[in-house]
């Protein structure tokens, strides 16, 4: 009986010593997660925004670079709230797994819905959900989700140099072709490719001076894939003919990520009007319902500015749903397709 009393009156003690070894074990691990944990202090944040007509295309929808310009928004709205100022010290250097399902269209009210995946003092990877936020919708509509790695831009004097910081996986942002799901841009020779050429005015760059951020150069693939189709006439062509082409996956890398516009400032400098080069080539997938475009731009001194692979989907533009190359195009892309 008094063992049985000893037991109950220490049973109280035992538990509080049970749970301040968990506390101190979990501690411990707490600490340890604390150095490998990201440094921003917000890993999540919604931010709204609205579709006005300089976010829309030819075909009254969102212009899918300007998806990406929603979530860089969003992502400096997180950065500044964790710690982190995306604003002037980061800028985007890859895409992966950009996956679009639905189109937004003007007048709507969207949502972007970032999280941190891995955040240090150097790169930050979010996830980016871009959904509807229209006060109406019944069910939410996710428009566009995708993994973005931002990096901090090495500075002198508050300047970005053109050269960015080596990401967390121990491979520096500015190296290859990644996985190797991209076509790597030093094996894009110009008699396999169609070529755009881009004369960079300051209107062409949204960082002005500093100059052309992911944006922009997703903007110039846009015109690149135009006129590897026979450019702006033909896509009215196809449009008349009722076919609609929309990107539906991106996978992009940006090793030029501070959007400096040449390795040179005195050339940056000059009177000279600087000249980018998108090259474009194509991959028929699904029996012509994909058409993947390999692309890469290059600086006037040679680097590589931004390169990814896009797929575009054609869909019958009354019923909108997945409907093969038309013949025309086909043989539009031949001299540079690669399968």
């Amino acid at each position: 009986m008094a063992a049985r009393a000893a037991s109950r009156i220490d049973a109280p003690r035992a538990a509080r010593d049970a749970r301040r070894r968990r506390g101190a074990r979990a501690t411990r691990g707490s600490t340890s997660r604390a150095r490998d944990a990201p440094t921003a202090r917000a890993t999540t944040r919604s931010e709204r925004a609205r579709v006005y007509i300089e976010h829309t295309d030819a075909y009254g929808v969102v212009f899918y670079a300007n998806y990406l310009a929603f979530a860089s928004n969003a992502a400096e709205a997180l950065g500044r709230a964790g710690g982190f100022d995306f604003a002037r010290a980061f800028r985007c250097v890859k895409i992966e797994r950009c996956r679009y399902a639905r189109a937004a269209t003007l007048g709507d009210a969207v949502a972007v819905r970032s999280e941190v995946m891995r955040a240090d003092e150097r790169s930050a990877t979010l996830r980016q959900e871009i959904v509807s936020a229209n006060d109406d919708d019944d069910d939410e509509t996710v428009y566009v989700d995708a993994e973005i790695t931002y990096a901090r831009a090495e500075t002198k004097d508050g300047a970005a140099v053109g050269k960015l910081a080596a990401t967390d996986d121990g491979a520096d942002a500015r190296d290859g072709a990644g996985d190797g799901t991209f076509a790597a841009p030093w094996e894009m020779e110009d008699g396999r490719c169609a070529s755009t050429a881009v004369r960079m005015y300051r209107g062409e760059r949204s960082l002005g001076d500093a100059g052309c951020s992911h944006v922009d150069v997703l903007r110039f693939f846009e015109r690149g894939r135009t006129d590897a189709i026979g450019g702006s006439d033909a896509l009215s062509a196809l449009r008349d003919a009722g076919v609609v082409v929309v990107v539906s996956r991106l996978e992009a890398h940006f090793p030029r990520g501070d959007g400096s516009l040449t390795s040179s400032p005195a050339k940056s400098s000059s009177s000279v009007i600087p000249v980018y080069d998108v090259k474009s080539t194509v991959e028929l997938k699904r029996r012509g319902i994909q058409v993947v475009f390999h692309q890469a731009m290059f600086a006037d001194d040679g680097a590589c500015v931004g390169y990814g692979d896009i797929t575009c989907t054609c869909l019958d533009a009354t019923t909108m749903r997945p409907m093969p190359c038309p013949p025309a195009l086909v043989d539009a892309f031949a001299p540079f397709c690669i399968a």
